[in-house]
């Protein structure tokens, strides 16, 4: 099959699985582990009791005859061997005569510093039997839950400024030191009995003061959602776009047949496709010894042959014939409408904005409250965000897409877009050392170099890691070649004007003592995309890099857009390359505009 008809062919249609890397299948992973986390966290919560809100008890001033209360069916969660399953619900102010509720203590505590602060704690007590009156002493025993529902309550609290331990309990009928409380009780009518929900301390039993939400099922599943959404965060970000597995296919294809072929300029063998290395003005050195370029980011089907001489670099090969890369004989190939990626986005912000809209409407605390209003602003502004880099990304690929790919021969003065091989312009491949590494064959090159380093904490722990100290840009005027012609381009002018200049993956790396380096290069032979304002350069530029006045295309040159609001790419690869870095419109603009809309309503109308 044709190299043309292998890439015309890469039609995703509107549903795609590519299998995972390695490195994807681990996100898959832990986006699992998470799912079955938030599942079985979920299942857990649906044995916990479903405690009506405080709004919907009944308030009384003194106990009533049983026969008084408004009973009714209980809610899930309730075990019938623990509950019984017709009770009713109600706050009243109640003096605590017998028992221990709970606890609370200050100490001063230590910081890493040497310094410190007193700190307070409370804890409630482990459930028991205690005896509590009402405001006419009427008596009963209540206790927590024992099993299913934690202890719940709230106390004042002293000051905070010395050591002091104390228990909160009842003192007996005569002591004036028992703890008053607004209690929410669920009064259980066969057999009849009071069970304490949860307690709020209060001054006077004519103070009305709401006890505080049992929210234990709610939280629960609170904490499911969360597991959930980040799993979602986890497996969206583990999906890669759908044609990436394809065009990786077809390069490991090019890795096998190239462990039978020696490398060579042009040429990728078992050491990969050396770069050619030219001096000023054309004068070819032979192949640079280093960096070399591998299968895993050289053309998918061959590198164009070089030509032997660079006479007339503006003028076109041969025939004039495109090189086989070009977009105009390959196509462009179609990402899948939906991948996972779309199933992980939704679980993601549906889950979060569910969680913080929850937290919003049923709120246990003040804290619930808080942590909903917080969750709620950084969803919307995730939202927001997410949506304006979905609708910058959108534009691009529009452009890309919609944008007929110039023969650079007949290229026209306004945006364009090219691609093509790249060549030598007068300036030649000068030589790049760092680190005592040099390299040739470049035309566009960054370098890093990080320095190994060891911190010791005040605990006395070493922890040690690589931190980056530096970041070299560099490169000289090249020709980008489509096989009808060739055109000047000038890395200067996109580093002044600020446009994206992407160099590809890693080409070299490597480690001197306690320093390292690493490279990322454009060079002779390798493939290019542009997508810019195509401009006349100017006298001086034309006088110093050179020109061809019989070729159009010799005195133009591609910078950023500046008038357009396009985006400007300068980037290693050809349009598939680029084009396989994107997904569907759909997945581009339309789930994070679905999301958007969703959190929107959300924010505005959610009730419990």
């Amino acid at each position: 099959m044709g190299a043309g008809v292998e890439v015309q062919d890469l039609d995703h249609g509107l549903f795609q699985f590519s299998p995972p890397t390695w490195k994807h299948a681990i996100g898959y992973g832990i986006a699992i582990l998470l799912f079955t986390v938030g599942f079985f966290t979920y299942s857990s919560s649906l044995s916990i009791p479903d405690v009506p809100r405080t709004d919907e008890a009944q308030t009384f001033t003194e106990l009533q005859e049983s026969e008084t209360y408004d009973y009714g069916p209980v809610q899930d969660g309730y075990d019938p061997e623990e509950y019984a399953q017709e009770a009713a619900f109600i706050i009243i102010n109640l003096e605590l005569q017998y028992g221990v509720i709970a606890y609370d203590s200050c100490e001063y505590v230590e910081n890493d510093d040497g310094g410190g602060s007193w700190e307070y704690s409370f804890s409630m007590a482990d459930a028991q039997r205690l005896k509590l009156v009402d405001r006419m002493g009427e008596e009963i025993t209540a206790s927590f839950s024992e099993s299913s529902l934690s202890p719940e309550g709230e106390f004042f609290q002293p000051s905070c400024g010395s050591s002091w331990e104390r228990t909160i309990q009842g003192n007996g009928p005569e002591s004036d030191e028992n703890p008053i409380m607004s209690v929410f009780l669920m009064v259980e009518e066969d057999p009849f009995k009071y069970r304490l929900l949860s307690v709020q301390e209060v001054a006077l039993f004519s103070i009305a003061d709401a006890p505080p939400e049992v929210t234990q099922r709610e939280d629960r599943g609170r904490f499911a959602l969360l597991f959930v959404g980040i799993g979602g965060l986890v497996f969206m970000y583990s999906v890669e776009p759908s044609l990436k597995h394809d065009l990786r296919a077809i390069r490991r294809s090019n890795r096998t047949d190239a462990k039978d072929r020696s490398s060579g300029v042009g040429v990728l063998g078992h050491e990969g496709r050396q770069f050619q290395h030219l001096g000023p003005n054309f004068q070819i050195l032979g192949p640079a010894d280093l960096p070399r370029r591998s299968a895993e980011t050289d053309w998918l089907f061959g590198a164009p042959q070089l030509p032997t001489s660079y006479d007339r670099v503006f003028a076109g090969d041969g025939d004039g014939a495109f090189i086989k890369e070009h977009p105009s004989r390959l196509g462009s190939p179609q990402p899948g409408t939906i991948t996972l990626y779309s199933i992980g986005a939704v679980i993601f912000s549906g889950s979060f904005i569910w969680l913080s809209a929850d937290l919003r409407a049923r709120d246990g605390s003040g804290f619930h409250t808080l942590l909903g209003w917080g969750m709620t602003a950084f969803v919307t502004i995730v939202n927001l965000l997410w949506f304006y880099s979905a609708w910058k990304q959108f534009r691009l690929q529009r452009t890309i897409n919609d944008l007929p790919t110039s023969p650079i021969r007949s290229v026209a003065v306004g945006q364009a877009e090219i691609v093509g091989q790249v060549r030598p312009s007068i300036a030649g491949t000068p030589e790049m050392t760092v680190g005592g590494r040099t390299h040739q064959g470049l035309v566009l090159w960054q370098w890093k170099s990080y320095h190994y380093e060891c911190h010791t904490d005040s605990d006395g722990d070493t922890s040690c890691s690589w931190s980056h100290v530096e970041t070299k840009n560099g490169g000289v005027p090249f020709i980008v070649h489509d096989g009808t012609g060739g055109i000047l381009i000038d890395p200067m002018l996109w580093e002044e004007k600020k446009g994206k200049i992407d160099r590809g993956l890693v080409v070299d790396e490597w480690q001197r003592g306690d320093w390292k380096w690493n490279l990322t290069c454009i060079g002779i032979g390798d493939p290019i995309y542009l997508l810019g304002d195509c401009e006349p350069r100017k006298n001086d530029h034309l006088e110093a890099w050179g020109s061809d006045p019989t070729l159009p295309n010799a005195l133009v040159t591609i910078v950023p857009s500046t008038d357009t609001g396009e985006g400007s790419v300068l980037h290693y690869g050809t349009e598939l390359d680029v084009l396989s870095n994107m997904r569907s419109t759909f997945e581009i603009l339309i789930v994070p505009m679905l999301v958007f809309l969703f959190g929107i309503f959300m924010f505005i109308s959610y009730t419990p």
